[in-house]
């Protein structure tokens, strides 16, 4: 199996599908992270290490960090160059993490780059857009993604060909980082600037797309937000997993020496 039985797809599928803006989701764990992490966007664990993929914006510099269970920095691999330094949402096949490092602005160009832990990003394909967050389907399935803010989404081969691309009709958040789930859909987590009357706030939620046929199925509100910040949990990270029969959502919505955040519902079929 790609991955273990705390990732089982369907499960997760079926509960996000569930999902309504009434769920329960339970604040079940925090890690604080004991460095500067700058401007994290994507997320993945592999065995109890953390992998996160962020954007030094002062310095124009890109970089794949490996975080262990105690929020220590063990490793900072370099991703992207001069022009494309800003890694997007990430995922882990089973045997490499799948980034894509853009320039800094929409409509732009982008580089996905194929990195084993423990190893250097390994040049994939160029794409002439900028790329917002890539996932492999399965070990060796094909690659979805979408453009910044989730407003194009595309599939391509792992050697670059394009094989499909849609545009996306819904406006409800910018997603920004994705998952692959065994069921055959990417779940996706996102936040969008909306305009209230005491101001700007921001809009969080997840997704359910279909890899398949680029479609998404599902989007329902995140309603939990950082104390500080204001941030939504959602804003940018995301990393999903199966534990004592719940779904567990871990988050990592601020900047600096931001705090993975873990948040639990019971799966589909379970009292809530």
């Amino acid at each position: 199996m790609l991955y273990n039985d705390t990732r089982a797809g369907a499960a997760v599928a079926n509960t996000v599908a569930a999902t309504t803006r009434s769920t329960s989701w339970e604040l079940i764990g925090e890690l604080p992270l004991r460095f500067d992490a700058h401007h994290p966007q994507g997320m993945a664990r592999v065995d109890s290490t953390w992998w996160i993929s962020t954007v030094d914006v002062d310095r124009r510099l890109g970089f794949v960090l490996a975080v262990d269970a105690a929020g220590d920095e063990i490793e900072r691999v370099a991703v992207g160059d001069a022009a494309r330094y800003h890694p997007g949402g990430m995922d882990f096949d089973g045997t490499a993490l799948w980034i894509a490092s853009a320039e800094y602005v929409p409509n732009s160009s982008a580089t996905v780059y194929r990195m084993e832990p423990g190893g250097q990003p390994e040049r994939a394909f160029d794409v002439d857009d900028h790329v917002g967050a890539i996932a492999r389907c399965g070990s060796d399935g094909d690659l979805v993604g979408w453009s910044w803010g989730s407003r194009r989404f595309y599939r391509w081969s792992v050697d670059g060909r394009l094989l499909a691309a849609k545009v996306n009709p819904g406006f409800f958040v910018d997603h920004q980082d994705c998952q692959w789930l065994d069921s055959g859909h990417l779940l996706c987590g996102g936040v969008a600037e909306v305009a209230l009357a005491a101001g700007p706030g921001w809009l969080g939620g997840l997704g359910l797309l279909n890899a398949a046929d680029l479609v998404m199925e599902r989007e329902v509100p995140f309603p939990h937000y950082q104390g500080a910040s204001g941030r939504v949990g959602t804003h940018n990270p995301l990393w999903c997993e199966i534990r004592d029969g719940r779904l567990v959502v871990h988050l990592l919505p601020d900047d600096g020496h931001g705090t993975i955040v873990s948040y639990a519902t019971p799966l589909e079929g379970r009292a809530r």
